[in-house]
């Protein structure tokens, strides 16, 4: 069986070699021509297209489904060889879906289960100790008023991740602990760290620590929460809570009213209100004086309360180990276990999204409530692990799950869900797609078969099942709600449920490779194969080719005009056609399309036509789509296209799906692209909003494949595509779900480095913090300094001076440095955590550079050498990906101000010493120079005077002679001149007037010949014989006189001719037959070589293209190229009959070929050839390989200066030994 991608292949291998990029919009003008019409009623009766009944064929193959397995059936391919296959019952698996503790389905109130996620794969990345992370196993995350994530490790300190890197903070740099159970920032910016020994505050620059004996109720730290008057309490394991003011640490145990004093959680309402979560005493609430405790026995879900969350609506949520989860609204509990679809009844973590929806982290996944129901994401659906102990949003709402052992897992929404075999998909290339009349979406795949999706698994039919062939292009449903597929290399087969009736060419198609199927509103079938085009009407198949008219043979996409009015047939080889049932109108690049290789079609709801070729989008507007169904006369490029330099990602476009929110969606080698379609005017059509989709922009998706409905969107608005990679192979699109960012990045700096070398700006001061300073070696060290080292960089950076340093990134403000540290680099980031490799940003130096940077991606900027003065850096970004309103447009730029001094030499006081020292030699030095400079100044005028005197004498006399040797030297190059081009032109005339010389020369001799005859026959005269045989030589005579005269004439032609070449030609050109000018010129130089002292025998052979227009010549000219070319070939060939004996058969060729806007003349013989080291000094003048003076070396010369004056180019093309070929192009 052929394989389509081999068809596919040379389809592409075709618009490969199309030229790029030439316009933007409606620019391929550059020879339109009107589309071609071919009207079937014109054909002849041999080519039109017939009905083929299936009457007169075999009838098709019919197989039942089996419900189980047993039977045989055989296959019969084309060439006659059969195929046996044994029948099995269609294949099932569905979905994962939530189960309990002991292993059983749970299920919604409908009686159907709940899925895993959205069945699939879904998009999340992880963290873990290879990315930078201090620990797999994370306790608690949060997400800072910077925007940036912090992570407490179950023994590895705590992490702060910026978008691109792990800043780690353990004991050695003056936490309290490593094991860390809950961090919180407070309303002035400083991170808290709860660890089982204490609590550790971070400002930024140090860590201050406190534990039982400063008054903390217990060391074991599990909760913290901030009042409104901004007092901290703490959730201890066994002391109870303790508050702290700044200053003083407040506790409260049971004997205060407190539940228990086992606190592991603890948050405050909207009203003021703490909540505390005991291990084992349920939940209490104090409003500031009093202790409100709630347990099982009020309604609460489990008396061990792990976390809190309050929701946007006021709702307190409450996560229990065991007891699941319960929603308080401050009367009433409502509660929600895995009977109700919660992943697990342990909940540590809650967090409520930015779409509202309630997150869950469970000891099974993490479910997520939209209000009405559970959806649970696990380790099957990507997360690295199933334990989650926290979860924070950043600010693109992208949420940040922390497990048990699995690193950090960022989930990025559920826009993108991928399928592959390991969720029951036939196969993991998906080619086509479908979704029937009862909702079930069909997939066809590259060697599976076809799969059922029916929301909750996939059923899958293929050769075992009956199914023609298990490559799967082609997808379509019927009237009667049967299911059409066409195969590769298999014919197509009708699925009605019950069989599988299978057409092949044994039936009537025109090849078995169904490449697209459709349906007309009269029910009929219109069938795309790589043998043109068929329809079906249930009783006979009518085919169509480019013989009928069609614009190429295979067939990639066919679309259907509303009430029936035709349809538009994609070929991979010759463009798009439309069909109205009675011709076919044909489009291509001459029309203005941007390729002829069509691969994708598609309309949109304001009627424009996509299509999609291997060169770009092109575009038929409405307007102009319409004239062509009409049969209005199209007299201009009626296309606009888009390419990858109008923002598309690629130039192959493989899918088109008009939207049902009105955006175009586009699929191709690149992924997927999603613009607004355009509604403006012809004129202004443009790509709107382009939003891109693949793997360089985060998404799973690079290539799509190339089916049918390859990219299809359901009825719900989803769409799925088939990506052609055994990774993501099928993928579900939400475009609706995408988490768009809704603010503009925020911008920082990281780092500030000095002459390359990195630098702990707190160590250069003096009166420093000591932990700060301490934290900063060993952030950028790994250890602490020792004072030789920490002397020997104060040292080293001697001079520079700075006021202070800001937090969490060690900046120097007011920065001053001396001239000798003038190199200086800056790195800087934003706060977008999900897709950093999305923020594009500009810098500029003011002072130092005059413009602003292009736009870069990188996060660094180096500037060296830079003189002294003051200097602010501004630095601006913004985010490509998907935003909302202004969200993508630039931030305001950052800015950051330094200065650096001049050197001492350039100091305002080495300039005043300068001065000074100056002043105190000046003037006395001033008084005798000036004095001597007038006396030697009045010595050097005399002198001059002497000397300018004897000088213009010498001058005059030179100049007299000068003139003389100049008048001689002007005659004599006159005359070499003369005699120069005067050598030429005889060299040139003796060159050409010898070839109609040797005509003259040799027809006169044959004359002298004939009448030494004639005189013998006047002498048999006498003898009373007839007279015919001398008026025959008489005859003889007159003819080779004739042509003596001709050929004289020729050869004052030639002088005139040739005088005139030497002038630059004479200009005169007339539209002029090229071939009848080749005929009479090759038979004549035949001829006189015939005629020739030393004739040989030539095989000659014509093959002139009669299409060939009249061309503009100068026929006198070129008949000479003509003549010289053909006489050089006899000349070489009878060369080789020397050397190679009566073997050799000489053969000369001569040939013309139309090439469209130009012609091609090809003079070949198989003679010796000509050597690669002489074949480039051919066309110099007087360079001749003949001996003696049998050439002169300007045949070839002339000849060249010939082709050029008609506008032309002559190639050599020779292999030694065997053959030579001079090529003419000449223009029309």
């Amino acid at each position: 069986m052929k394989n389509i991608l081999s068809l596919l292949g040379l389809a592409f291998l075709l618009f490969s070699c199309s030229k790029e990029g030439k316009l933007d919009d409606n620019q391929d003008q550059l020879s339109f021509s009107p589309p071609e019409i071919i009207e079937l009623v014109t054909l002849p009766d041999s080519v039109k297209p017939e009905s083929l009944s299936l009457n007169t064929f075999p009838a098709p193959r019919v197989i039942r489904i089996p419900k189980q397995a047993g039977g045989t059936y055989t296959y019969e391919d084309e060439g006659g060889e059969s195929q046996t296959f044994q029948l099995l019952a269609p294949s099932r698996q569905d979905l994962l879906v939530l189960k309990n503790e002991a292993g059983e389905v749970v299920k919604k109130p409908n009686g159907n289960p709940y899925l895993l996620g959205e069945g699939g794969i879904s998009q999340f990345r992880t963290f873990s100790t290879d990315d930078g992370l201090a620990l797999d196993a994370v306790n608690t995350a949060i997400l800072d008023s910077r925007g940036h994530l912090w992570f407490g490790t179950n023994g590895g300190g705590i992490s702060r991740y910026d978008g691109s890197d792990f800043t780690n903070y353990t004991t050695s740099q003056g936490l309290i602990d490593n094991t860390v159970r809950i961090i919180m920032e407070d309303s002035k910016g400083n991170i808290w760290i709860g660890t089982i020994n204490g609590v550790s505050r971070f400002d930024g620059f140090s860590f201050k620590s406190y534990t039982t004996a400063d008054g903390l109720a217990n060391d074991f730290v599990f909760g913290i929460a901030e009042d409104g008057a901004g007092n901290l309490w703490f959730g201890t394991g066994g002391g109870g809570i303790s508050k702290f003011d700044g200053t003083t640490f407040t506790n409260y145990t049971t004997e205060q009213g407190l539940a228990d004093n086992f606190v592991i959680a603890v948050t405050k309402d909207s009203k003021g209100n703490l909540y505390f979560g005991t291990n084992g005493g349920g939940m209490s609430r104090f409003d500031g004086s009093t202790f409100t405790n709630y347990t099982e026995s009020e309604g609460l879900a489990g008396n061990r309360v792990r976390s809190f969350a309050l929701g946007s609506d006021g709702t307190l949520w409450i996560g229990t180990i065991g007891g699941g989860i319960s929603r308080f609204d401050g009367v009433r509990f409502q509660n929600f276990t895995t009977k109700d679809g919660l992943a697990d009844n342990i909940v540590r973590a809650i967090l409520e999204d930015s779409n509202g929806n309630i997150w869950f982290g469970t000891g099974n996944g993490t479910s997520r409530f939209d209000g009405e129901e559970f959806t649970t994401y696990t380790r099957d659906q990507g997360m690295p692990a199933n334990s989650i102990l926290a979860i924070a949003s950043d600010k693109s709402g992208k949420l940040w799950f922390a497990t048990d052992g699995g690193g950090i897992s960022r989930f990025d929404g559920s826009p993108f869900t991928s399928f592959t075999v390991n969720q029951g998909l036939g196969g993991n290339i998906v080619m086509s797609t479908l979704e029937d009349r009862n909702g079930n979406l069909w997939f066809g795949t590259n060697g599976g078969g076809v799969s059922v999706f029916d929301g909750l698994g996939f059923t899958t039919y293929s050769i075992s099942q009956g199914l023609g062939g298990d490559f799967i292009y082609s997808l379509v449903e019927d009237q009667n709600g049967d299911i059409w597929m066409g195969t590769a290399g298999r014919g197509f087969s009708k699925f009605d449920g019950k069989s599988f009736t299978t057409y092949t060419s044994a039936q009537g198609l025109p090849s078995n490779e169904i490449l697209s199927i459709v349906k007309d509103l009269k029910g009929n079938l219109w069938l795309g194969t790589e043998n043109g085009l068929s329809k079906f009407n249930g009783a006979s198949f009518t085919n169509f080719g480019p013989e009928q008219g069609l614009a190429g043979y295979a067939v990639l996409k066919i679309l259907t005009e509303d009430a029936d009015k035709g349809i538009w047939i994609a070929t991979a080889d010759g463009g798009l056609s439309f069909f109205d049932g009675k011709k076919f109108t044909n489009l291509s690049i001459k029309q203005g399309l941007a390729d002829n290789a069509v691969l994708s079609l598609a309309k949109d709801r304001q009627g424009n036509l996509w299509i999609g070729t291997g060169n770009g989008l092109s575009v038929l507007p409405d307007s102009l789509r319409k004239a062509i169904t009409e049969n209005q006369p199209i007299e201009q490029n009626p296309f606009y296209t888009f390419r990858t330099e109008n923002g598309l990602p690629n130039n192959v476009i493989l899918q088109i799906v008009p939207m049902s929110n009105g955006k175009i969606a586009i699929g191709t080698n690149l992924g997927i692209a999603v613009f607004n379609s355009p509604y403006s005017v012809i004129s202004d059509f443009s790509l709107e909003n382009i939003e891109i989709f693949n793997s360089n922009t985060g998404y799973p998706v690079k290539d799509l494949t190339d089916g049918q409905n390859g990219m299809y969107q359901d009825s719900k608005g989803i769409l799925w595509a088939g990506t052609g990679s055994n990774k993501t192979a099928l993928v579900r699109f939400d475009y609706e779900a995408l988490l768009r960012n809704k603010e503009k990045p925020e911008i920082f700096i990281k780092q500030l480095r000095i002459n390359e070398e990195e630098i702990s700006w707190e160590s250069l001061q003096v009166n420093e913090n000591n932990i700060s300073r301490k934290s900063s070696e060993q952030s950028i060290f790994g250890q602490e300094l020792t004072a030789i080292d920490r002397e020997s960089i104060r040292e080293r950076f001697k001079g520079v001076k700075f006021k202070e340093t800001t937090p969490f990134y060690s900046i120097p403000q007011e920065l001053v440095l001396p001239y000798r540290h003038n190199h200086i680099n800056i790195d800087f980031g934003s706060n977008e955590l999900a897709k950093p490799f999305l923020v594009e940003y500009q810098y500029i130096l003011e002072g130092y550079d005059e413009e602003w940077s292009p736009v870069l991606k990188k996060t660094s900027a180096t500037f060296g050498n830079i003189h002294e003065g003051d200097y602010t850096f501004l630095v601006r970004a913004r985010f490509t990906g998907s935003v909302e309103g202004t969200a993508g447009d630039w931030t305001e730029p950052l800015a950051y101000s330094f200065k650096v001094l001049p050197p001492v030499y350039r100091t305002w006081w080495a300039y005043l010493t300068y001065t000074l020292i100056f002043l105190s030699f000046a003037y006395p030095i001033h008084r005798y120079q000036r004095n001597k400079a007038i006396k030697q100044e009045q010595d050097k005028a005399r002198e001059r005077e002497l000397e300018q005197a004897r000088e213009i004498e010498k001058a005059y006399t030179k100049l007299e002679s000068a003139h003389e040797n100049l008048k001689s030297t002007q005659a004599q190059l006159i005359q070499q001149e003369k005699l120069a081009s005067l050598g030429q032109l005889t060299a040139g005339i003796a060159h050409e007037i010898k070839n109609p010389l040797n005509f003259v020369n040799n027809f006169s001799g044959l004359s002298l010949e004939f009448l030494e005859e004639v005189e013998e026959e006047l002498d048999k005269l006498e003898e009373s014989e007839p007279l015919e045989n001398v008026r025959d030589l008489l005859g003889d005579i007159k003819i080779n006189l004739t042509k003596i005269k001709h050929h004289g004439g020729r050869a004052d032609g030639i002088v005139k001719s040739m005088l005139m070449h030497s002038r630059g030609g004479s200009g005169s050109m007339e539209p002029s037959d090229v071939n009848e000018v080749i005929k009479e010129y090759v038979n004549l130089s035949f001829h006189g070589m015939r005629a020739n002292k030393n004739p040989i025998n030539v095989e000659l052979s014509l093959d002139l293209d009669e299409s060939l227009p009249k061309i503009p010549l100068n026929t006198e000219d070129f008949s000479r190229v003509i003549l010289n070319l053909t006489k050089n070939a006899f000349d070489a060939m009878r060369e080789k009959i020397a050397k190679a004996g009566p073997d050799y058969k000489a053969k000369l060729e001569v040939r013309t070929k139309n090439l469209g806007d130009k012609i091609l003349i090809e003079v070949e013989d198989n003679g010796p050839g000509v050597p690669n080291d002489i074949k480039d000094k051919l066309l110099m003048p007087f360079f001749t390989t003949k001996k003696g003076t049998e050439g002169t070396g300007l045949g070839l010369s002339i000849t060249h200066d010939i082709i050029k004056a008609h506008n032309g180019m002559l190639d050599i093309t020779t292999q030694v030994g065997e053959w030579t070929k001079f090529s003419i192009i000449l223009p029309k």
